[in-house]
């Protein structure tokens, strides 16, 4: 089951909920879910149910997040951490590898490189479209280098 699709829009009602659905506790955050919207487990049917879910099941979801979260601070696991470990391996994994060394700075320099073009020779104003979305583009994959070398990919809970 690929929940992580739902892990936003589930994120938006129930926090630990969705940051569990993307994780090794998937299976169990999608019964808790479905339950509530009276659907299947899988992500396809959570997805619709949520798009038609009336403002009562939301506040059930959300009462089934708290269930959830008892449950899980019971068995003592914590949802963050194992997110937290989860992107950690990536990082471990690929720690002697230059693949994504080389990518990263290919995707620095690309960024500057484009930045540095198109100030000093702006393009014409009835193509302004699509650097700005080259831009944009760039940057987020900026965004996301930066987010794997330094760990700013915890969108969670402070704890």
């Amino acid at each position: 089951m690929n929940f992580g699709a739902l892990k936003g829009v589930i994120s938006a009602v129930a926090p630990t909920l969705g940051t569990a659905l993307a994780g090794p506790l998937g299976g169990t955050a999608a019964q808790a879910i479905s339950a509530v919207l009276g659907c299947k487990t899988d992500a396809k049917a959570i997805s619709t149910a949520m798009q038609n879910a009336t403002p009562e099941q939301l506040a059930e979801i959300k009462k089934a997040e708290l269930d959830f979260e008892a449950q899980m601070k019971q068995m003592d696991v914590d949802i963050f951490a194992l997110e937290t470990a989860d992107v950690q391996d990536a990082r471990k994994a690929h720690k002697g590898d230059w693949t994504p060394k080389i990518l990263a700075i290919g995707c620095l320099l690309l960024f500057a490189g484009y930045a540095v073009l198109i100030t000093v020779s702006p393009p014409p104003e009835a193509s302004d479209t699509i650097p700005s979305l080259l831009i944009g583009a760039m940057s987020s994959t900026l965004a996301a280098v930066v987010s794997f070398y330094f760990g700013a990919s915890h969108g969670g809970k402070d704890d």
